[in-house]
């Protein structure tokens, strides 16, 4: 099982419309393949950093059962 958390407004723009859930685990899975199945692709997919098990990591990590996968908006300027 991976759990999932979107943070800030992506829970709110994804397709599932949740902040966490639980996702079956699957050989092969990438934090990108669950971007993707949220709805953010191109730019908008671009600018989402992910967290596997507290620690940053990119769209092509491989995941393993049992991660925790966060995923925030890079935000930028000030």
């Amino acid at each position: 099982m991976i759990r999932v958390k979107l943070y800030n407004l992506l829970a709110e723009r994804s397709l599932s419309g949740r902040e966490e859930y639980e996702l079956p685990y699957a050989d092969g899975l990438l934090p990108v393949d669950i971007i993707h199945r949220e709805g953010f692709f191109g730019e908008e997919a671009e600018a989402i950093v992910v967290l596997v098990n507290d620690e940053q990591a990119t769209r092509q990590t491989p995941l393993a059962d049992g991660d925790r996968v966060e995923f925030l908006i890079n935000m930028v300027g000030g």
